[in-house]
């Protein structure tokens, strides 16, 4: 019998462990949604000069809940201005009437349970507000919505060492998955050679941090949000419905190709046009009179820019030309962009022949100048020697 109980207890025990456990994965989800959802809807009312600060306590008397939606929708919801009880829930009960009238499922969400601040409700309504506007957009396919935003995850991260996306979870954990889907729409700012796949806290800080600086993405998420056992779907889905607006459409590989040729050409064309600029501008200075060790310095750099820069700018243009070339017979002109066109660098190029043309006429005259001044010196010298 001694050791029937014994094992009773011990049962309890683990049973006991276990149900702590699974408390403080709950509590660790509840409040990284709460941070990210507060996150999420502040990046709507900082439209029109709002914020929350608790989501819990700020939506209560509707106001702000309101204005969200209208947001979201464009639409004009009804609103009660006064402090009382009764305007509270008469506004929260709009919103709840207005998202059925949107044909959005609300499940056991009463006007009462948001006035009276139950977290859990809040956070089920902004998910369900978040799930229809951000991430399905349509009401009717809310149930596929979760299915489309993994499809367009896994075929982002399609081809890239060490990711593979199963899930809005672990798939994520060590970052990998967040910066193959920045370097797939944008190369140019994440080196993702470079990532190592053990380093996740280093990979996560650097996908949050360029797509804020660099996409114009709020950091809805943080690495601590990662280094919990169980990760919380809703907040990853959240954030990376924010790339799915942005790049909803994921780019074959000749896209890319594509993408990366027009890009490298906008890139040197625009290297080229300011080299251009800047030499016409230190071509207009003036020389005359200049002092003799500024104006010896001057010719070095002057024959320097012909002989040393001058070419590589020359085999550049015309590798530009060719590029222009290609892109006017090719038949995805219409891929293909250009930020500065030929004609312009034509325009500078010739300007920048005329005024190099000016300056070598300028600075043989100044030197005929200096050398008849010397002649001339050492001839009043010769005299005065005499």
């Amino acid at each position: 019998m001694e050791s029937v109980r014994k094992m009773e207890d011990v049962a309890e025990q683990v049973s006991t462990i276990g149900k702590w456990k699974l408390k403080v994965i709950k509590d660790d989800r509840s409040a990284i949604q709460k941070k990210t959802f507060t996150k999420w809807i502040n990046t709507y009312l900082i439209k029109v000069g709002q914020t929350i600060e608790d989501l819990y306590m700020d939506l209560q008397d509707g106001n702000k809940l309101i204005t969200l939606l209208e947001i979201l929708t464009g639409d004009r919801l009804p609103r009660e201005r006064g402090k009382m009880r009764f305007h509270k829930l008469q506004n929260v009960e709009n919103c709840l009437a207005f998202l059925k009238r949107k044909n959005i499922k609300l499940v056991n969400i009463r006007n009462d349970d948001i006035v009276d601040g139950n977290p859990k409700l809040i956070l089920g309504l902004i998910w369900t507000i978040i799930l229809n506007f951000e991430i399905s957009h349509d009401p009717e396919s809310q149930a596929s919505a979760k299915a489309n935003l993994i499809d367009w995850a896994k075929r982002a991260c399609r081809g890239y060492k060490g990711v593979e996306v199963r899930n809005f979870t672990t798939s994520f954990k060590n970052g990998m998955a967040f910066n193959a889907i920045i370097h797939r729409f944008r190369p140019d700012i994440i080196d993702y050679e470079k990532l190592i796949p053990e380093n996740a806290e280093e990979n996560l800080e650097n996908a949050f941090s360029v797509a804020e600086e660099e996409l114009g993405i709020p950091r809805l998420l943080d690495v601590e949000d990662f280094l919990i056992d169980e990760l919380d779907e809703k907040s990853i889905m959240t954030y990376l419905s924010a790339f799915n607006r942005m790049y909803s459409k994921v780019p074959t590989e000749e896209e890319l190709a594509i993408k990366m040729y027009s890009d490298r050409i906008n890139s040197d064309a625009k290297k080229l046009l300011t080299w251009l600029k800047t030499n016409i501008d230190r071509l207009e200075k003036r020389i005359y009179k200049m002092e003799p060790e500024l104006f010896e310095k001057y010719k070095e750099d002057l024959q320097h820019l012909k002989e040393e820069e001058l070419p590589n700018k020359l085999e550049l243009k015309e590798f530009l030309a060719d590029c222009y070339k290609n892109i006017e017979s090719a038949e995805a002109e219409d891929s293909l962009t250009t930020d500065v066109t030929m004609d312009k660098l034509n325009h500078y190029w010739d300007a920048f022949e005329r005024c190099l043309a000016d300056k070598e006429a300028c600075v043989q005259n100044e030197s005929d100048r200096i050398s008849a001044q010397n002649e001339l010196a050492d001839k009043i010298q010769e005299k005065a020697d005499e």
